[in-house]
């Protein structure tokens, strides 16, 4: 708990000079449910206004095909909020638990949002707010035995990358990349079964590619061999 005061307070205090625009921050914009078994993960939610106060609901959608163009977004209750409607006074912030019942089989994404209502907004004459601005979550549950597994085929120019694994992975920077050698920069999400391809710069295109990816909470490292 003491890390979600401590990032939230950091952002409560960034953001204290903005006017008329008040603000609900969370201390995570991305929970995973890892390959561990739990079945309920925390984060905090703030309040960055410094005079009013808000009633927060919780709303709940599962993203069917993330990052697809056809991607579907539908309320559901196989993930819920505890508790899902809540209040917070100007500058405040407290725990919020999401829960499921079971692992699914193949790995979940969802969309948590925190949606604000002002309290008293007829009565406050002192101030108006111009913009309230709600937050969401993405959440992702792992599947019970989840497996990273990251292959790649190389052509002259370019590598393309595949997520053969039943769990997302998100690549990193490739570090034969330098001050003078321009590359992509991909933070690019991975779901199960997406592909990315990595356009070689010529000076690259004769070089070994090293690359880290991240998933399931651990930096792993890939090497593409260059093969004349």
């Amino acid at each position: 708990m003491k890390k979600y005061v401590v990032v939230l307070n950091f952002l409560l205090m960034c953001i204290a000079p903005l006017v008329a625009h008040a603000q609900i921050i969370v201390s995570d914009a991305i929970l995973e449910f890892k390959n561990d078994q739990r079945l309920i993960e925390s984060i905090a939610v703030g309040n960055s206004d410094k005079t009013h106060s808000f009633n927060i609901t919780a709303e709940v959608y599962e993203i069917e095909n993330p990052g697809a163009v056809a991607e579907n977004v539908s309320k559901t209750d196989t993930l819920f909020v505890v508790p899902s409607e809540f209040s917070l006074s100007p500058r405040s912030q407290r725990t919020v638990r999401f829960a499921i019942k079971e692992r699914p089989e193949a790995e979940k994404t969802y969309k948590v949002i925190f949606r604000p209502t002002l309290i008293n907004a007829e009565s406050d004459n002192n101030s108006k707010i111009k913009v309230i601005t709600s937050t969401s979550v993405m959440t992702i549950v792992n599947p019970p035995e989840a497996k990273d597994n990251l292959s790649w085929t190389r052509e002259e120019t370019r590598i393309v990358f595949t997520n053969k694994g039943n769990t997302n992975l998100v690549l990193r920077q490739t570090k034969n990349c330098t001050q003078t050698i321009e590359c992509q920069i991909p933070g690019q999400r991975l779901w199960a079964g997406d592909k990315w391809i990595l356009n070689l710069p010529k000076e690259l295109q004769d070089q070994d590619i090293t690359l880290e990816y991240r998933t399931l909470g651990n930096i792993r490292e890939v090497t593409v061999p260059y093969e004349e």
